[in-house]
């Protein structure tokens, strides 16, 4: 069996990002789709949040970091989002996406994903 995952999808931040300094003027928003590799199976079974990991403390780190961070590319947002949830949770495996939506005329969104670690 592989280990369960947690997921949070089209998290809706705001952040100052941007290559040219008129992105980073104003706050943009950023969805963030993540997935976690629990530690171990225990949560399955015990029914205790305890033995899982709390999706509130995954989303309010990440607000966290995406309001006390400005960054001209996603990839260093997306590498100290991912490094710092594996180190606080203790994650064994994620994967990160952020979208920029609307950014580029016809296209819904771009962005980046990032995944670390191994899935057992």
């Amino acid at each position: 069996m592989t280990s369960p995952l947690i997921f949070i999808e089209e998290m809706k931040v705001e952040t100052h990002i941007g290559v040219s300094d008129w992105e980073r003027a104003l706050p943009q928003i950023l969805l963030i789709d993540l997935e976690m590799a629990l530690p171990d199976a225990t949560s399955a079974t015990s029914d205790s949040v305890g033995d899982t990991i709390d999706y509130a403390m995954v989303s309010e780190r990440i607000k966290s970091i995406t309001s006390n961070h400005t960054f001209k590319l996603l990839e260093p947002l997306a590498h100290l989002i991912i490094e710092t949830l594996e180190k606080e949770f203790k994650s064994p495996w994620i994967k990160i996406k952020i979208s920029k939506p609307a950014i580029l005329p016809q296209v819904k969104a771009v962005g980046v994903i990032f995944e670390k670690g191994v899935r057992t």
